[in-house]
């Protein structure tokens, strides 16, 4: 065997261990103390997890940058190729002790039942709904002692996030509609539905709130943070966390900020978790509350949508102006000496094996992740099959994480080491 292969084996068995030594070790449920996220007995949990995404929808008919679309069918991607337990095998040998597991509102009340081309070796999913299916899937996953982190990823069982039906946690359209009382009716559901498997550990109310384009007019309708009204994003997100801790006091309830609004006519301002310097999410049971953000090379820092000359990304700034930017958006959560330190999460960062023009970026924020010791999932778990333009992390047979082999795998790897508590 070479070297190669020696090392290979050493890194998986390391991060097996590794990982089945904390897990055994936690004590739950979750709660937070400052900027950590810690276990019943005080103990530090750090989140190392991957996002697996597929159950909040297909890339069809939202497809620009995947020309050939993918149907999920409202499951996990890959359950078609490869059976479930060898997908959470893969996850557990590369070091991730947690999983971030998207969910569309339409998903949860689907009726369509699964076919055998769609389940693969998975027979046991057969003539399941898409709700079922959830419920599979969480089981196997927390069955190895993986956390689960719910995530509210879209109303309806489309791809994420183009301007669309998606922006706010309700909304009609011609597809499925939702009030806002329906949308908190759901996670009232899940919570009675997983409340008992303690490595569920919380709800991740809503991915990537942003404006929402009217049904019949393209115009858009903004969220905002405070002051009352149906748009209203912080009271949304206190009364469904609220809501859910009278069903599993003992979740986490997971906040995203303001991805976007629109000003003006085609001004975009990013507001992330600035406005909680002002107003933050104050829950009835204290001690339960984490922030999450999302980044990517592609983000946007500012842009004009009728100049794009003036559009800056993440990917366009200096070092020292992305790290500015992370403190602005969202790191002055993580000062401990703050009054508002509170956890904050990565809920999705990511990029392609061959977008090595994003190294820097990634580099960058693996290192404020790490320095500020953030709880982190990768988006995804796998994208597409056999496509190099994939943001995916596993082999095409979807039975290995092959980090080692990946030049993302530098950034990554150290990520998912344990780290040392004082």
């Amino acid at each position: 065997m070479s070297n190669c292969k020696y090392f290979l084996v050493f890194f998986y068995l390391s991060a097996f261990f590794s990982i089945k030594a904390q897990m055994g070790i936690t004590t739950l449920p979750l709660s937070t103390h400052g900027c950590d996220i810690v276990d019943r007995l005080g103990k530090k949990v750090h989140l190392k997890g991957v996002n697996w995404w597929g159950m909040n929808g297909s890339q069809i008919p939202y497809s620009d940058d995947h020309a050939k679309g993918i149907n999920t069918h409202s499951m996990p991607f890959g359950l078609h190729v490869q059976h479930l337990d060898t997908i959470i095998n893969s996850i557990v040998m590369a070091g991730f002790n947690s999983v971030r597991l998207p969910f569309s509102n339409q998903m949860l009340h689907d009726t369509i039942i699964m076919r055998a081309d769609w389940c693969g070796l998975n027979f046991h999913l057969l003539g399941k709904t898409p709700l079922e299916v959830l419920d599979i899937v969480v089981k196997a996953i927390t069955e190895k002692g993986i956390f689960v982190l719910l995530n509210n990823h879209s109303t309806t069982t489309h791809w994420c996030c183009n301007y669309d039906f998606n922006g706010l946690w309700y909304g009609k359209n011609d597809t499925y509609s939702q009030t806002p009382k329906d949308w908190i009716s759901d996670w009232e559901m899940l919570s009675q539905r997983y409340a008992s498997n303690e490595y569920v550990i919380g709800a991740d109310l809503r991915n990537e709130v942003r404006p929402m384009r009217m049904r019949r007019l393209p115009l858009p309708i903004n969220p905002k943070w405070g002051g009352g009204g149906k748009n209203d994003w912080h009271k949304a997100a206190t009364q469904a966390g609220n809501t859910i801790h009278k069903v599993a006091p003992h979740w986490l309830i997971v906040v995203e900020g303001i991805n976007a609004q629109v000003m003006g006519l085609s001004q975009l301002r990013f507001p992330h978790l600035k406005p909680v310097k002002r107003k933050p999410i104050v829950l009835n049971i204290p001690q339960k509350l984490v922030y999450e953000v999302h980044n990517y090379s592609f983000s946007w820092v500012r842009a004009n949508l009728l100049f794009k000359r003036r559009q800056i990304r993440y990917i366009d700034l200096s070092s020292e102006d992305r790290f500015n930017s992370y403190w602005k958006n969202w790191g002055f959560l993580l000062n401990p000496n703050a009054l508002e330190g509170v956890p904050v999460l990565l809920g999705e960062f990511g990029c392609s094996a061959i977008g090595q023009e994003a190294e820097a970026w990634l580099s960058d924020l693996t290192r404020f992740v790490h320095d500020h010791k953030m709880g982190f999932f990768w988006w995804t778990l796998e994208e597409e099959l056999d496509n190099l333009g994939s943001y995916g992390i596993m082999n095409s047979n979807l039975n290995q994480i092959n980090l080692i082999e990946d030049w993302r795998g530098k950034y990554l790897i150290p990520l998912l080491s344990p780290i040392p508590t004082p």
